[in-house]
């Protein structure tokens, strides 16, 4: 059995989640209320490798990932790279409170892997929400 979904993001398992993965709560907690205010299905992680076992078993329960680069453990990379190798349809957003240079993101993602957007923190809640669904209707 192939694991991998060439299909829409809407074609998933149930109501496709967006699973977020930040190893600081406070943040997970305000993006989580935010997004679930519009309507939106979200699961959070504060443990990337926590949050890696659940996205490897459960991918087609999800349908984007924000993911924040400089965790413990997992980094955001690592878990995109693992993440698009078994699923490429699903949506990825980056995070991360540092300059990220296109550079760097192209030596720490595997080669084909593209991500769909960088997003610097602190950034509005208003931005985080028309840019998700903005992919979300891609």
């Amino acid at each position: 059995m192939s694991h991998r979904n060439p299909g829409a993001s809407y074609n998933r398992i149930g109501e496709p989640s967006i699973a977020i993965i930040d190893d600081e709560k406070d943040l997970l907690f305000v993006y989580k209320k935010a997004l679930e205010l519009q309507r939106l299905k979200v699961v959070t992680f504060d443990d990337s490798s926590v949050a890696l076992n659940e996205l490897k078993v459960r991918y087609k329960k999800y349908s984007m990932i924000l993911v924040d680069i400089r965790m413990p453990k997992v980094n955001g990379y690592q878990l995109i790279n693992e993440i698009k190798r078994i699923d490429p349809s699903i949506k990825t957003i980056l995070m991360s409170a540092y300059d990220v240079s296109d550079l760097e993101v192209h030596d720490n993602l595997n080669d084909g892997v593209k991500i769909d957007r960088i997003m610097h923190k602190p950034f509005s809640l208003i931005k985080l929400i028309s840019t998700v669904k903005t992919l979300l209707e891609k």
